[in-house]
């Protein structure tokens, strides 16, 4: 069982909801929105912790980020390439699919998206924190938990 997938697929469920329930524009955002947007970034070092903790490999942290990478590097193709492609593109060969789908993927990050909106690092910032988080959670249950079937002894 991988902790940081299903922590991921629970963060876009819980602040799906919590965005939905919200009232205002959606770029009306307050200190609650972002230490909500915190707490599930918690969740996913935690997500990593877990992984080590139960003696998983580092690869299985790293699955969320290599989804991400995967949206962004197609997002960046479809953007480039995207008028050839006119089911998965907008007009003026915008990547639409691909960036909604990555947006909504990293749905915990939203209020750090807007932030940022139109700087570029709005698409990249949630690729670089889906491999930083489940890394650090993972760094912190291998030197908290030490694997001792591994270690040889003299």
């Amino acid at each position: 069982m991988n902790y940081v997938t299903i922590i991921y697929l629970l963060n876009i469920v819980l602040y799906a909801m919590y965005f939905f329930t919200k009232t205002g524009g959606e770029t009306d955002f307050s200190g609650v929105d972002f230490f909500i947007s915190g707490i599930l970034s918690l969740f996913l070092i935690f997500a990593g912790y877990l992984n080590a903790k139960k003696g998983m490999i580092y690869r299985t942290v790293l699955c969320m980020f290599f989804l991400n990478v995967f949206l962004f590097a197609c997002s960046g193709l479809f953007d480039q390439f995207g008028s050839h492609f006119n089911i998965l593109s907008t007009n003026n060969s915008d990547s639409f699919i691909f960036t909604l789908a990555l947006i909504v993927y990293n749905g915990y990050l939203f209020p750090l998206t807007i932030s940022l909106e139109g700087s570029g690092l709005s698409l990249i910032f949630p690729v670089v924190l889906s491999f930083i988080l489940p890394s650090l959670g993972y760094l912190i249950g291998k030197k908290l938990h030490p694997n001792k079937q591994n270690s040889t002894e003299l």
